[in-house]
């Protein structure tokens, strides 16, 4: 049954009340129509639990916005939207046109440092999260007296001659629920093994992020990523007032799960009384990367799951960390962000 207003509800009971469930939650096309963003196209999704989020169907169907109750609980950069055609792999381009949002899908044959691997270039995180969507399928509808809401999509990262990796993306929501699942598959429909690197840049901002508010992990090691970040390490799970200039930090962690390899991580806002989590796989998933930005006007903090560091597809080579796909072969990747309301449900996690 859907939880609304703190009572379990029937079907029954919510259509004697509505004349149509878009008065309670919902999910819905439109297109943006202004600035970089112009023809940009996105999908809203409301649960009617004061949970609302923006997708983004020119985009990867990444989540552009996340808000709860009103407040606002994603970073969005300085540049804002920008629709695909504006995207570029070339140099620092990638940063004029990255719109953070609550998550990024970084990938799927680059994921950090542009480089250059085995003759090609690769941009900043890859090209995945610059990607339209194709196959959009939408749906609502009631499955005994639970209200679903589900969308779909591909996205095909592909060269003549090189790569054929498709991306096959699903999100769905209920009725009064308080979080957004993502499956994603990803297939490699070529004919020789290709590297594979994926990573979910999930990016909080103000005024979730603040002062008040403090990382919580089932962490077990946490390694600096540079000397920038090594002078970081004793206070990267708190957070300080924006300053001006402040140079971004990288910290990479390891850390606990269950038999099944779930684990899960938050943003908590002690002040707000609100957190949100994602859960998420390390067998799936085995690394996880923080980015924590204290600048004036760049105040972000990064949680991302993912396959590898973010040094770039050469540096993961060079390791002898670097993933590949077998042709055929597909790989599964499951997540959840949620909402903690409460410090009764914060202090539980």
């Amino acid at each position: 049954m859907a939880k609304i207003l703190g009572s379990e509800l029937t079907r029954d009971y919510l259509l004697r009340h509505v004349g149509s469930m878009s008065q309670l939650a919902g999910i819905k096309r439109f297109t943006m129509n202004e600035g970089k963003s112009e023809g940009l196209k996105a999908i809203e999704i409301k649960t009617g639990s004061g949970l609302e989020a923006v997708l983004l169907e020119g985009k990867c169907l990444d989540v552009a916005s996340m808000s709860y109750k009103g407040i606002g609980l994603n970073f969005t950069t300085k540049p804002g939207l920008a629709a695909p055609q504006y995207a570029s792999q070339h140099g620092s381009e990638f940063l004029r046109n990255f719109q953070g949002g609550m998550l990024y899908t970084c990938g799927l044959s680059n994921v950090g440092s542009a480089c250059i691997d085995m003759g090609n270039e690769y941009g900043i995180h890859g090209r995945i999260g610059m990607t339209s969507a194709e196959k959009i399928a939408i749906s609502s509808s009631w499955l005994g007296d639970e209200y679903l809401m589900e969308l779909s999509g591909e996205m095909r990262e592909a060269a003549l001659f090189g790569e054929n990796l498709v991306l096959k993306r699903k999100v769905t929501a209920q009725l009064g629920g308080r979080h957004i699942r993502i499956q994603d598959k990803v297939e490699n429909q070529g004919y020789q093994s290709q590297p594979l690197l994926l990573l979910y840049h999930f990016n909080f901002g103000y005024p979730l992020l603040c002062e008040d508010a403090r990382l919580v992990m089932p962490r077990t090691k946490v390694t600096p990523r540079d000397d920038v970040a090594a002078k970081g390490l004793g206070d990267y799970e708190t957070f300080c007032a924006p300053i001006d200039g402040s140079a971004e930090q990288v910290f990479y962690h390891e850390v606990g799960a269950d038999d099944g390899g779930n684990t899960i991580a938050a943003l908590v806002n002690d002040r707000l009384q609100i957190g949100v989590y994602i859960r998420y796989n390390i067998r799936q998933l085995p690394r996880l990367i923080q980015w924590k930005s204290m600048a004036s006007g760049d105040y972000v903090l990064g949680i991302e799951p993912s396959t590898c560091l973010v040094e770039g597809r050469a540096k993961e080579r060079e390791r002898g960390t670097l993933q590949f796909l077998a042709p055929g072969e597909e790989k599964s990747f499951d997540l959840e962000i949620g909402i903690l309301d409460g410090m009764a449900e914060i202090n539980e996690f």
